[in-house]
């Protein structure tokens, strides 16, 4: 378990440059990258922290592609058509895949001291944090807020509606299981029938939204007195106007990473743009662009007011930070999902 920390200052507030989203394949071009990610505003700070820079010092230009979609990766990989060179794709799916669907990365130009522990594997480099953070409407709670994971469970003294989002391996269950008592450090492997039972308690009182934009546009409309969401989308949230605060303590944190595809037509090149991507200057930017938190600890982010009630890193004092174990998931996330997916079924 680690603690986090904050940083204070500006927010940049430009995204430089429109991104052009298409799937077109590089043609095995070593001057062109096709480079996948999630799109919109988020792809564009990637653009504007990562690839700019990229181009200038090498000359390689980018073809953006949107989603990030293991189903795509999985079809281009089996069909021997790989045409995306570098995703940024969630914490497990490279552990689960490596060697398979995602190449091996050369780490020796990267200093993985910087990240932490557990976070680096042989096929993928974290390329931003987040947390799965407890929020609340604070009109709601004027005269009562929470001040915990537990209260997310405890409806007699909280009573309202909740809502959290249908993807369990981003710290959902690790949440409600703190929530419920377990000591973090005691986590993992993931008591899941605890879990579920926790999970059944407040059922009745709890929306799953089908993604996290839905979530977000939830909490937007306040339609949600509490919540558990992505930091990101509750900072966006929060920029809204919608009157909504953190709660800070035993929190999960999670990671995206950088990864190659199987067959990317530009294996090196792509190296080398993870190499760049997740260095401390360029974490930084992107974490100021996207309101994430960076992945590389040496990164320093200059974060407004409002970025910075909404984000923690290294060494901050107001929450200790629990990694989800993005190992134990590459072995676990099939299983678990189709239980929820059964659960919420039933």
């Amino acid at each position: 378990m680690t603690k986090t920390s904050h940083s204070t200052a500006l927010l940049a507030t430009a995204v430089a440059g429109v991104v052009a989203m298409t799937g077109c394949a590089a043609g095995g071009d070593e001057d062109v990258l096709v480079y996948a990610s999630y799109g919109g505003a988020f792809q564009d700070a990637q653009a504007s922290a990562w690839q700019e820079g990229f181009t200038k010092e090498t000359g390689t230009t980018f073809e953006n592609a949107s989603p990030s979609d293991m189903a795509q990766i999985r079809a281009m990989v089996d069909a021997g058509r790989t045409t995306w060179d570098a995703v940024d794709t969630n914490a497990y799916f490279p552990n689960q895949f490596c060697g398979k669907y995602f190449e091996e990365i050369d780490l020796s130009g990267i200093d993985t001291s910087q990240f932490e522990e557990g976070s680096v594997s042989d096929c993928a480099v974290p390329a931003e944090r987040f947390a799965l953070l407890l929020v609340y409407n604070s009109e709601t709670y004027a005269d009562n807020p929470p001040t915990s994971l537990a209260d997310f469970l405890d409806t007699d003294a909280f009573p309202g509606k909740r809502a959290t989002t249908r993807e369990v391996s981003t710290g959902l269950l690790e949440s409600i299981l703190v929530a419920d008592g377990v000591d973090p450090d005691d986590l993992y492997p993931l008591d899941v029938d605890r879990a579920f039972a926790a999970l059944d308690t407040i059922r009745d009182d709890t929306t799953f939204a089908e993604n996290n934009g839905a979530l977000q546009q939830l909490v937007s409309d306040e339609q949600a007195d509490m919540a558990l969401i992505v930091s990101a989308r509750a900072l966006t949230v929060a920029r809204d106007g919608v009157p909504i605060e953190p709660v800070w303590g035993q929190t999960i944190t999670t990671f995206n990473s950088l990864a190659i595809p199987k067959g990317s037509p530009n294996l090196e090149r792509a190296q080398e743009f993870i190499a760049y991507a997740t260095q401390p200057e360029q974490s930084a930017k992107f974490a100021e662009l996207s309101g994430t938190s960076p992945a590389n600890r040496e990164a320093q982010p200059d974060y407004d007011d409002l970025a910075e009630k909404f984000n923690a890193f290294a060494g901050d004092e107001r929450t200790e930070t629990t990694q989800l174990d993005a190992t134990w998931w590459s072995k676990n996330v099939s299983d678990v999902q189709n239980r929820f997916t059964t659960w919420l079924a039933g």
